[in-house]
């Protein structure tokens, strides 16, 4: 086991299902709240085994009661608007989230509260993709020197943000259009960036480049 600042590698109980990869940790980013977050490659049946490693690193620093057993299994089911939440057992489990690109599966999952995390790539806002309805002119403009003033890269950071905050709001963009979510401008920490959202309420978010795009993640403290 290796720990890092930003950083926690867990080693999961069943191998055979899991891939021995980073278990990434933002303590912090909501008030009395960590979240973990880990990807693998997208597969059939990838979720299952991603959420097992997260749960059993979750319970590994003391944020889980416990993790799951043949005795106390998890199940994954989604609410009428499409948030997915766990139950271990017959008791409600921690926030979850899910995102893919790059053909590999995404997911984050918090000690309390609510999590959202998505992956955007540049090459979805290229050409004559409409920016006007989906990014106010100062969100984008925010993030000039981050995305070396290349609009497309800078609408796939915002983008991150705001589908993160509103999967972690657990509405999707079912009740919010994209410019009713503002993004505040980014403040640089030691583990990444980070950023206010407003979505109804105010958002933590996180981001950094992944690929040839962002990730992003997002915290409610509570729900």
């Amino acid at each position: 086991m290796s720990m890092s600042r930003c950083t926690y590698v867990a080693q999961p109980r069943s191998q055979s299902l899991l891939e021995p990869e980073t278990i990434h940790t933002l303590p912090g980013l909501a008030v009395g709240k960590t979240v973990l977050f880990a990807s693998t490659p997208l597969a059939h049946e990838a979720r299952p085994g991603l959420i097992l490693r997260l749960l059993q690193a979750l319970e590994t620093l003391g944020l889980l009661w416990r993790s799951p057993t043949v005795e106390n299994a998890f199940t994954l089911h989604k609410t009428p608007r499409g948030k997915p939440y766990l139950l271990i057992g017959n008791r409600q489990g921690p926030s979850l989230s899910f995102s893919h690109g790059d053909r590999r599966l995404w997911a984050a999952v918090g000690s309390q509260g609510a999590v959202g995390i998505d992956v955007a790539d540049p090459v979805e806002f290229a050409g004559a993709y409409p920016l006007e309805r989906a990014f106010r002119p100062q969100e984008l403009d925010s993030v000039q020197a981050l995305t070396q003033k290349k609009s497309a890269r800078a609408a796939a950071l915002i983008w991150s943000l705001k589908e993160a905050s509103v999967k972690a709001a657990g509405t999707g963009f079912n009740t919010y259009d994209p410019l009713e979510v503002r993004v505040g401008s980014p403040r640089i920490s030691d583990c990444g960036i980070l950023f206010d959202v407003w979505a109804g309420r105010s958002i933590s978010a996180w981001a950094r480049a992944e690929g040839r795009g962002w990730l992003a993640v997002a915290s409610i403290s509570h729900i």
